[in-house]
């Protein structure tokens, strides 16, 4: 392939997905990453492109763009996350077992169950900041075995899945890189795709937890359709005609509120029955 034809498509891979990994190009052309580097350093001088660690993603103002970065994704939507974290409590019955990705919105939700630790849980997640940064000697944690995705913070790859698919769960909360109308759940990472999906078989309810900003964001690959999903919690910046629309389409969307009262929401919305062995 020609220096021009592989530059060329690299960016629309950019302008598609709004990120890309160098490690992944290079592995794609089969070029070396130095090449790599250089195709980059050229899109960022002649296109809407900015590096960034590990890879580069798209430099267009005003719409939503895809942060895989670990550290930025956890600075991103942090009023958001904490609320839907708090909405999502409201899925966990006491004395379940359940699953928490690597997302940085599930690490708010692990965070706010240090809160209530005497619940009786077994939680299982393939995040290591998630195994870390848990203090609740009362939720028994177990971490999936699987390859350390250093920009993610995520073990992935087959050891994670097949693990996953021994395993039984109550409910599985995950995220996405976006979510889409007609492509349900979405990733640019066919790694974290694998998990997701051998999760489902394997879970009672699959619940999104997908901050507003994500909506309407297409990617590489789908990690969940809609009749895959038990609920979707997002945020009240979504615009009610959007959330209408989603609605409309089948997705079971939940909209948490900030400081959302736990009397209160418990009195609307009982907690689901767990499964019992």
């Amino acid at each position: 392939m020609e220096t021009s034809e592989r530059r060329e498509e690299i960016r629309e891979r950019i302008e598609r997905e709004g990120f890309v990994r160098l490690r992944d190009l290079s592995q794609s052309y089969g070029v070396s990453p130095v090449t790599i580097h250089r195709d980059l350093d050229f899109l960022v001088v002649t296109a809407d492109v900015e590096r960034v660690r590990g890879g580069a993603r798209s430099s267009v103002v005003g719409r939503h763009e895809i942060q895989n970065e670990y550290r930025l994704r956890r600075a991103e939507a942090a009023r958001e996350k904490m609320a839907i974290a708090e909405r999502a409590m409201l899925e966990i019955s006491d004395g379940s077992t359940i699953f928490l990705d690597s997302s940085t919105t599930a690490l708010a939700l692990a965070k706010r169950l240090e809160l209530e630790p005497s619940r009786g849980l077994t939680l299982v997640t393939n995040s290591p900041a998630i195994a870390f940064q848990l203090h609740a000697p009362y939720i028994h944690v177990v971490v999936t075995p699987g390859e350390l995705d250093q920009s993610l913070r995520a073990l992935t790859g087959r050891w994670t899945a097949e693990f996953l698919e021994g395993v039984s769960l109550n409910t599985a909360f995950v995220s996405a890189a976006g979510i889409h109308e007609k492509g349900g759940l979405m990733t640019t990472q066919r790694e974290v795709a694998e998990v997701t999906k051998a999760l489902i078989p394997r879970s009672d309810r699959l619940v999104a937890l997908v901050d507003s900003t994500k909506f309407d964001t297409g990617a590489f690959v789908t990690t969940a359709h809609r009749d895959e999903l038990a609920a979707v919690i997002t945020d009240d910046n979504l615009p009610t005609s959007v959330v209408e629309r989603y609605r409309a389409a089948g997705y079971p969307i939940e909209v948490a509120t900030p400081l959302l009262a736990r009397a209160e929401s418990l009195a609307r919305s009982p907690r689901p029955e767990g499964r019992h062995p």
